[in-house]
């Protein structure tokens, strides 16, 4: 009797999972069809896949050519995996070759891994989703840092969790609890799956390995990759990798059944979803054989587990499976061994670190602004060749092409992560500093990055020295971290000098591109829009001086900080005189000019998307301009009045062609999704972030309700709710989705390749740091100015390192510098008789028009907190 109630009990335990949510609940805002968001573990944000994609034509994706494949980046600061719709999981590595370890490849018999089986009963079951036997209940929750699964069948219950422990390890864990829920006792074997497939995604090339080895003390597999790589046309100088990784996958908690390597003796004649080893119910210890690069092998990681369940028994196995060098998988292997719970540790630290934003009564923003924080962070990788962690673009630029692409990428992610993980943001900044050549060089930053440090040269993009300008300056005047710019970088052809004077190089780089009429030179691909010398003719960029004219005089806050008062003053020269062009490029229309084709502007018949933020934040407008401009921008680019608008997600870069306010077209057709009027035509997440933030600061009626709205257009809620279909755009997007007046406009990519889809970093990376900036929070060389641009009296939002609350009665918030000193803080309220406190002692303040004003002495690394309420 005992032994029924305690199944019963694990029974219920196990479909508690199944349950189905209230209806009001059951699609929370920005869903989609595929399943429901919806609060995982430790309170984290979490999506539940429940679309059947062998049965339901809507899981077939236009990006994907049909595919019915749906993945979620699993990832730390060191590496990034994707877990499938499907049920497997594949591994991303970049510390040496830009690769896959586990590439999927069914017809090779490659099968990804971080799934298993279990022999009960005389049956063999796969917990591969497309292999789950006939009436198996299951649950796939897409997780932050994780993947779970679980799954009920033949009286047992096999909850699943691979993920990325929090931090810097270089491995997944894989985390397998299995539950008697019968009342008879079972014999299970468990069979943990890890396919070996290392894929050189930059050559397109299966990298080589030798025969794998077992050591048994530890209980762990490992196979070194070979330092031979193959040379392709896409990396002509591919010979020698001198320290190559090597894979591994360990058994770290459960009993010891045995192992094997060789493929074609564990699948046998029973294939994926029956293998013979498994039928069989034991394993071939023979070793696989070595596999020269270029060609694909058969090897396989696979581990035995017997296990003996007692009626409503449970038991949780822990695997590692990852890429290193040799005293790194001892270390991790031997760290994760002694673990007691590295999932919910993980969970925690995630819940933790992750931001609290409340904008208004919009739980579902607050849900995906965290979501945007772990989706940055965790596309972070680590390359061993510069010693540094990089956040690059994703998506197709980086899992399909095989590089860190564009140079500007990484310098735009690492924006919120200033205020989020300050060291992380720190690190990107060297490595991109990296990349400055020797003054005086002929050569250019280079367009991306590949392996082992390679540049991957495209041609000439002439904006390249400005980001990292503007990124060095959020981050200098933001953590206070002076002493940074003093440590030594490597320029990118040899010699090194502080980080200070690779700034003092990329500006004299950039203004040595000035061009004849106060812009400057387009190169031969051009400005952020790559290849608009081809698509417009364009020979000068305008684009380039609207944002100089924003990013020098904040460099110059940076060195008067600094005490380099020359600098400040070239810098501030250069940045009135691009201002004043700026100024002068304003059109008849009512909006600012894109640049010059020859003699000819451009963008004086139509509206460009992408100079117009950067004059806003740059002070260009006047009052009457702003107006005008704001009203130009809503009616072609958002689209709200013009044929087809308005945009149900965010702006679009260009009007739509048969607008008949449009007097200019593109002289050669070109760009995404068909029907824009100039290149590049699309809504593009890093412009329309741009945008919101400009339109945040224009000192004119309505500005700040127009910035919420293109802010809240702009997130994968607001495009899943007006494309639901489209699986690109629910937990990810790429870097551009197509116009409203375009066919097909729920579709996104840049439509040159139909292998990957999504996990693009501007979308996350610009919706964080617009909730930063419209919250008002602006670093300067005195401290801080706190100045809201939200349509709301009261809201809130917590990062790691800086925190705003806005009351009815009071105005709290926190900076954590990583530098020491006196912040002159300014806080606009309007707050009678205001009271400041640090640290809940009054101290001394004055009134300066709409801000209170007062000193706050902070430490390195420290919390310092202050708060503003209404007195007497």
């Amino acid at each position: 009797m005992r032994a029924r109630i305690v199944a019963a009990a694990a029974l219920a335990a196990a479909l508690g999972a199944f349950a189905a949510p209230h209806p009001a609940a059951a699609k929370p805002y920005g869903s989609g069809v595929f399943g429901a968001w919806r609060t995982g573990p430790a309170g984290l944000p979490t999506y539940r896949y429940m679309l059947d994609e062998g049965r339901d034509a809507r899981a077939r994706q236009p990006e994907l050519a049909g595919s019915t494949d749906a993945w979620h980046q699993v990832g730390n600061d060191h590496v990034v995996a994707n877990a499938y719709n499907h049920g497997y999981v594949q591994l991303w590595s970049q510390d040496r070759r830009h690769q896959w370890v586990n590439r999927h490849d069914d017809a090779t018999g490659h099968f990804g891994g971080g799934y298993g089986y279990l022999r009960v009963g005389g049956r063999t079951i796969s917990t591969l989703y497309d292999d789950r036997p006939a009436g198996a209940r299951t649950v796939r929750d897409f997780g932050v840092g994780e993947t779970h699964r679980r799954m009920v069948a033949a009286g047992l219950a096999v909850d699943e969790a691979v993920y990325a422990p929090f931090g810097d390890d270089p491995l997944l864990l894989h985390d397998v609890t299995i539950t008697n829920t019968t009342s008879r006792t079972k014999r299970v074997s468990w069979f943990e799956y890890w396919d070996v497939n290392p894929y050189d995604q930059q050559t397109k090339q299966p990298r080589g390995f030798a025969a794998p080895r077992y050591d048994p003390a530890s209980r762990t597999l490992t196979v070194a990759q070979s330092q031979q790589q193959v040379a392709t046309a896409a990396d002509p100088p591919a010979g020698l990798d001198q320290r190559p990784l090597t894979i591994f996958a360990a058994a770290l908690r459960g009993p010891d059944g045995g192992h094997a390597t060789r493929a074609d003796g564990f699948f046998g004649s029973g294939g994926r979803a029956r293998p013979a080893a498994v039928t069989a119910d034991r394993l071939d210890p023979a070793p696989a054989q070595a596999v020269a690069a270029g060609r694909t092998g058969a090897t396989l990681f696979a581990f035995r587990a017997p296990l003996r369940l007692a009626p409503g028994a449970r038991v949780t196995l822990r695997y590692a499976y990852g890429a290193a060098q040799p005293a790194a998988v001892r270390r991790v292997v031997a760290r994760y061994r002694r673990a007691a719970d590295p999932l919910a540790v993980s969970r925690r630290a995630w819940a933790r670190w992750l931001p609290d934003i409340r904008f208004g009564d919009r739980p579902w923003l607050t849900r995906e602004l965290r979501w945007d924080a772990y989706m940055v962070r965790s596309g972070a990788t680590y390359e061993e060749c510069r010693g540094r962690h990089v956040i690059s673009q994703g998506g197709a630029y980086q899992y399909d092409g095989g590089g860190v692409l564009a140079y500007r990428d990484a310098l735009e992610h690492l924006l919120p992560m200033i205020y989020a993980d300050p060291a992380l943001a720190r690190d990107v900044l060297f490595y991109s500093a990296q990349q400055v050549p020797r003054p005086g060089s002929a050569q250019r930053i280079p367009y991306g990055m590949g392996a082992q440090c390679r540049p991957i040269q495209l041609g000439s993009s002439t904006d390249m020295d400005l980001w990292l300008l503007l990124a060095a300056a959020e981050y200098g005047l933001a953590s206070r971290d002076l002493g940074t710019f003093s440590v030594p970088v490597r320029y990118l052809d040899g010699g090194s000098s502080s980080l200070w004077e690779h700034l003092r190089t990329a500006f004299h780089h950039q203004e040595s591109l000035r061009a004849a009429h106060g812009g400057y030179d387009a190169g031969s691909v051009g400005d952020w829009s790559d290849l608009s010398p081809q698509f417009l003719g364009m020979t000068e960029s305008l684009l380039i001086t609207a944002q100089l004219a924003y990013v020098y005089p904040r460099l110059a806050q940076l060195a008067d900080l600094r005490g380099d008062r020359s600098f400040a003053a070239e810098l501030r020269a250069s940045g009135a005189r691009a201002l004043a062009t700026t100024r002068a490029s304003w059109t008849a229309r009512g909006w600012y000019l894109r640049g010059y084709a020859g003699e000819q502007q451009l963008g004086a018949g139509a509206i460009f998307g992408e100079p117009q933020p950067w004059a806003m934040l740059a002070g260009a407008p006047t009052a009457g301009q702003a107006t005008k401009l704001l009203a130009n921008i809503r009616r072609y680019l958002t689209g709200v009045g013009a044929p087809g608008g308005p945009s149900p997600i965010g702006s679009s870069q260009s009007p739509a062609a048969d607008d008949p306010g449009v007097t200019e077209h593109s002289r050669t057709p070109g760009g995404v999704g068909g029907n824009n009027a100039v290149f590049v035509g699309g809504s593009w997440f890093a412009i329309n972030g741009w945008l919101s933030w400009g339109t945040s600061r224009l000192p004119v009626p309505g500005a700040r309700a127009r910035a919420f709205d293109e802010f809240l257009r702009n997130t994968l809620a607001a495009h899943a709710t007006a494309y639901p279909t489209n699986w690109n755009g629910i937990l990810s997007v790429d870097d551009v989705c197509r116009s409203f007046y375009s066919p097909n406009p729920g579709q996104c990519s840049n439509g040159l390749q139909t292998t990957y889809a999504g996990q693009n970093m501007h979308q996350p990376a610009w919706s964080l740091f617009d909730a930063i900036k419209l919250a008002g929070i602006e670093p300067t060389a005195a401290g801080y100015t706190i100045d809201p641009r939200l349509p709301m009296r009261r809201f809130s939002l917590r990062l790691p390192n800086v925190s705003l609350a806005v009351g009815a009665r009071d105005v709290r918030g926190s900076v954590t510098p990583t530098g020491p000193g006196t912040l002159r803080m300014r806080v606009a309220t309007s707050l009678s008789h205001p009271v400041v406190t640090l640290g809940g002692r009054r101290v001394t303040s004055s009134r300066q028009g709409r801000f209170v004003a007062f000193a706050m002495p902070v430490r390195a690394g420290r919390r310092a907190a202050w708060a503003i309420r209404a007195g007497a």
